[in-house]
């Protein structure tokens, strides 16, 4: 199947080392895997998970994308991005009410997509709810894509990630490590045939089954590789404290590189509390996947200068 592409894509994304051994306290090879540079509009896990759906849209002659996302999405974003690039109408379904100065809101009204609100009940049901029902019927040629992209379209975008990290490395890592929503892209790592690295996952909530969801999306596949830590979530979704904020300037005053408070800067304090203990051996090479989301700075930024009046 052709790959979706754009003059503007980065790609391979690159592969980056970074000393942090000192702060870790441990020998391990750290490499980031900077997804987050892949387009400024359609990057991370959210272009790994939108490339094969968009080729599905082009296949079944679909004209405009319909999905779901709160107020500052990644995925809302995305596809709103998307849209533009490859010549599709958009429509985001968005939990909670109307707000002009929103900046990821913003960018998707730029971008052509055109915003419906609902409430937190109509939202929960989904397409099971009555108005969404009344509105994708009169929609011709549309294509609903779940809320965060996770399909069986997004998984093997998901796994070429670990096609290029071999490649850029000349091995394979002993460990992948990322964060999660959905599963996704983990999911997507673990039906690589032939893996060989093992896959940490970080989630950005808390949850008690985010295992099993990955494993029914794999079916099965590689799961015994997989290893989900559920103590870094910050007190649940989009929840962070000063810790956390400080490990962000932090990390970007010793690197360079940005991380979002929703999901890699968790996933990736995470990961150097995890080597500090001794969870990585000696000596081994790790990648952290860098799923993007960078966005969400400009949203954060928003609601703090909303807070101080």
């Amino acid at each position: 199947m052709p790959e979706i592409c754009h003059p503007s894509f980065l790609l391979p994304s690159p592969l980056v080392p970074v000393d942090l051994s000192e702060k870790a306290g441990a020998a391990i090879r750290l490499f980031v895997k900077r997804d987050d540079m892949i387009h400024p509009w359609l990057s991370g896990n959210k272009y790994r998970k939108l490339k094969y759906n968009i080729e599905h849209a082009k296949k079944i002659g679909a004209t405009t994308l319909v999905t779901f996302g709160g107020s500052f999405s990644n995925h809302l974003y995305a596809v709103a991005g998307a849209s533009a690039m490859y010549g599709f109408d958009s429509i985001g379904l968005v939990r909670g009410e109307p707000d002009d100065k929103n900046p990821t809101l913003r960018f998707c009204r730029e971008r052509g997509m055109e915003l419906y609100f609902l409430s937190r009940e109509e939202y929960r049901l989904k397409e099971g709810s009555p108005f969404v029902r009344d509105l994708l019927s009169n929609i011709d040629g549309s294509l609903l894509l779940p809320e965060g992209g996770t399909n069986a379209d997004a998984l093997p975008g998901c796994r070429e990630i670990i096609e290029e990290v071999q490649e850029q490395l000349g091995y394979s890592p002993d460990y992948l490590v990322l964060s999660a929503g959905t599963g996704g892209t983990a999911a997507g790592l673990l039906t690589y045939p032939h893996l060989k690295s093992r896959i940490i996952v970080l989630p950005a909530l808390r949850s008690g089954h985010l295992g099993d969801e990955i494993s029914a999306l794999t079916g099965g596949q590689n799961t015994h590789l997989l290893t989900v830590c559920n103590d870094y979530h910050f007190g649940g979704y989009a929840k962070y404290d000063r810790l956390l904020m400080d490990f962000i300037k932090d990390f970007n005053k010793l690197t360079g590189i940005d991380l979002d408070h929703v999901y890699t800067a968790k996933a990736m304090f995470g990961l150097l509390d995890l080597a500090g203990k001794g969870f990585f051996d000696p000596g081994s090479t790790v990648v952290f996947i860098h799923t993007g989301g960078l966005q969400g700075l400009a949203g954060l930024e928003y609601m703090l200068q909303k807070k101080k009046g």
